[in-house]
């Protein structure tokens, strides 16, 4: 028997070790195009999320049928319909980040969206129970049982508990109307039957589907998938068109050859994908939901808390947006039928589960107290009062399910956010609390380190600054804190440090932001956010909700401003120290004050000299001119940065994102990080394997272009 010796084990060891870490590499970029391709659909949510809490806000302080009604109606509707159709645009945008913002890759993911849904609808039947087939004797006792039979389709299932809990005809007073000896069902007022909804079925799935799981995707009746399914289909959209859109076919065919191919192309590759999702998705579903469940049931915020360390370890990598994705849009995240569904008795034991029952009434007794209270007109007109206990719970259940179904099946911790906002007539977040629901958990703690503290790590940071440059310095540290106030942009701060020390991210930032999010959570702040959580998404998504729909309680929308505070003493002190005693050169502390976060070539003009430092003539110049200084000192710094990252050959792909120029390279070790840096504006630069990131926080968005033209020019020269 053949044994390795220990060159040879080493060797392979080696081998191995390099493989892995080439595999990691080519992992990177396109881990990082997928975290870039959301920030599309998340640079739309700020505009929609101001819309739609204004809206909200007018709305619900409007008489019905007067102009502030319609007005904050239409604000309303016109942010709602963004969030309730982020699928497709994460459908879209993921096409636009993997073809190089190819118009005709967005329109064939649409396609395949239209289609995979198109699909699954044509999968899906109903079974509805026929009202018309249900009677009930005068005394109720048969009917009921033969009501419960045909929704759930167990024959004895509710047997025992009938017998048991001895249901008389009073219990179902209001569901059903007397004609002579007999009792039919009130077609205006369903709850029983609509309580469970349309049972749904496929031919992959011989199950009940949850009735969770089935949403309106544009239109089509299909499975909530949140915007996974929209990831893969746009991933498939982008792949289909990276290799069909310059494929030439025979003459006979030819007019279907390149662009026009594509689409063709993934309405078929989508099939596999429609028939894989209906067979899998309910089990991921539920296993989603089971986690959205089970994580909001960890004691003191500490789901917020384990959350905010894996995000913020992930922001370095500008891999965060692909993290938070799930837990803000599917039910992993949370999910508002599922918290409804977890408290329902119906099917329990009355012997076996008799405790679970008693704390299960006792749930829903308490959430109709406090909903009737909460919302007094709709409780008339649906005719609940707050001694109703389970049948009012079911009540209110069956209306929402089938006269707000968009409300029902939102999930994710943001989007039940934003429709809990939008519908704070029927629901509020004082509600879903009694349900066990913190919706927030993974948004609010944002707001702790945002709106101060950040902002006295900025002042401590300056204050390490010697005296004497303090004053050339302070404008840089105070915008950029000003800017993580106002609107939670944190890389100019963020940045600075974590390039400087990393330490200081890890070892201080990251574990005071974990914390911020464990006592957001600890007090259920509810306060949600569009992506930043500054000081205008504060306004809001916590003050405007407060005093203008009654959203939430004063205890959530102001225990935030006090978790700011507490984190403001523990930033400052926190980063002062470690900065004096760490001895980090923060900008400034070197002894240099030329230190600004702007171009050299927006400085220089500014100042009213050429890219070159010398002084235009005459002290004056022409905006023309102006503009060509500047455009030419952009195409210098394009072509210099091409150099350092190993010459064009070197160069697979650019791109960028908020604050980064995304770069993917052949080999990584060719690239001058140092180089690059030394052309100003950059506050540092990641390379891991072939992936290469600058942070410019800006002006990334005018270097992009430039490369791309410049790469062009050199190819084409080459030929």
């Amino acid at each position: 028997m053949k044994s390795f010796s220990s060159i040879e084990w080493k060797s392979s060891a080696k081998n191995s070790w390099e493989m892995f870490k080439k595999g990691c590499g080519n992992i990177m970029p396109t881990l990082s195009k997928l975290s870039k391709a959301f920030l599309l659909p998340i640079a739309l949510l700020p505009i929609a999320g101001v819309f739609l809490g204004v809206g909200s806000a007018i709305a619900s302080n409007s008489v019905d049928g007067t102009f502030g009604y319609f007005l904050g109606s239409l604000l309303n509707k016109m942010g709602d319909v963004c969030f309730g159709n982020l699928p497709v645009l994460f459908c879209i945008s993921v096409a636009l980040a993997y073809t190089k913002d190819s118009g005709i890759a967005a329109i064939t993911a649409v396609v395949g969206f239209l289609v995979m849904n198109g699909m699954q609808a044509a999968l899906l039947h109903t079974q509805q129970a026929d009202y018309s087939s249900i009677f009930v004797t005068v005394d109720g006792k048969e009917g009921y049982h033969q009501l419960y039979s045909l929704i759930e389709g167990t024959e004895n299932k509710f047997e025992i508990k009938w017998d048991t809990l001895d249901f008389n005809l009073q219990d179902i007073t209001g569901y059903f109307t007397k004609n002579n000896d007999l009792y039919t069902p009130v077609n205006s007022n369903r709850e029983l039957i609509d309580a469970a909804g349309s049972v749904y079925y496929s031919l992959l799935w011989i199950n009940k589907i949850p009735n969770g799981l089935i949403t309106s995707n544009i239109g089509v009746n299909s499975l909530n998938t949140g915007v996974f399914a929209g990831i893969f289909v746009g991933a498939i959209a982008a792949k289909c068109y990276n290799k069909f859109h310059q494929t030439q076919l025979p003459s006979a065919i030819s007019f279907f050859s390149g662009t026009k191919l594509v689409p063709i192309v993934t309405f078929v590759a989508v099939i596999p994908l429609s028939f894989i999702f209906m067979f899998i998705w309910p089990y991921v579903g539920m296993g989603l939901a089971a986690f959205g469940s089970a994580s909001g049931d960890l004691p003191g915020g500490l789901d917020s808390f384990i959350y905010e360390i894996a995000e913020r370890s992930l922001v370095p990598f500008g891999l965060h947006h692909v993290f938070y994705a799930p837990l803000w849009w599917t039910n992993a995240g949370g999910s508002i039928a599922e918290a409804f569904n977890r408290y329902s008795i119906d099917g329990l034991d009355p012997i076996k589960d008799a405790n679970l029952i008693a704390k299960y009434t006792e749930i829903q007794e308490q959430f109709v107290r406090t909903w009737v209270a909460n919302h007094p007109q709709l409780a008339s007109d649906w005719s609940v009062t707050a001694n109703m206990g389970t049948n009012g719970f079911n009540i209110i259940k069956s209306n929402i399910s089938t006269q707000f179904p968009e409300l029902w099946k939102s999930m994710g911790d943001q989007t039940m956010a934003y429709k809990v906002i939008a519908n704070t007539d029927v629901l509020n977040f004082k509600d879903l609390d009694i349900l066990g629901l913190n919706i927030g958990r993974f948004q609010s703690g944002k707001f702790g380190f945002m709106l101060l503290g950040l902002p006295m790590a900025g002042l401590a940071m300056w204050l390490n600054v010697p005296k004497e440059n303090r004053k050339e310095v302070m404008g840089i540290y105070f915008s950029a804190a000003f800017t993580c106030f106002l609107t939670g942009i944190t890389e100019p701060i963020e940045y600075t440090f974590l390039f400087l020390a990393p330490w200081l991210f890890y070892g201080v930032h990251m574990p005071l932001a974990a914390i911020s999010f464990l006592f957001a959570g600890l007090f259920k702040t509810h306060v949600s956010m569009t992506v930043s959580g500054g000081f205008i998404d504060y306004i809001v998504f916590g003050v405007i909700p407060y005093f203008g729909s009654k959203a939430m309680s004063a205890k959530s929308a102001f225990a935030i401003l006090g978790v700011s505070a507490a984190m403001a003493p523990a930033y400052f002190f926190g980063f002062y120290f470690a900065v004096k005693y760490g001895n980090v050169m923060v900008p400034g502390r070197d002894g240099s004050s030329n230190v600004q976060l702007a171009t050299k070539a927006d400085y220089k003009a500014s100042k009213g000299l050429n890219v070159d430092g010398s002084k235009i003539e005459d002290g004056k110049t022409s905006k023309a001119s102006a503009k060509d200084a500047v455009e030419e000192a952009r195409i210098q710094k394009a072509t210099k940065i091409i150099e350092f990252l190993g010459g064009e050959a070197n160069i697979v792909d650019v791109d960028a994102c908020a604050s980064r120029l995304r770069l993917t390279v052949k080999d990584g070790s060719l690239v001058d990080k140092d180089g690059i840096i030394s052309l100003g504006g950059a506050t540092g630069a990641l390379i891991r394997g072939t992936n290469v990131q600058v942070v410019y926080g800006g002006e990334q968005e005018a270097i992009k272009p430039r490369m791309i033209k410049i790469l062009d020019e050199q190819r084409k020269a080459k030929k």
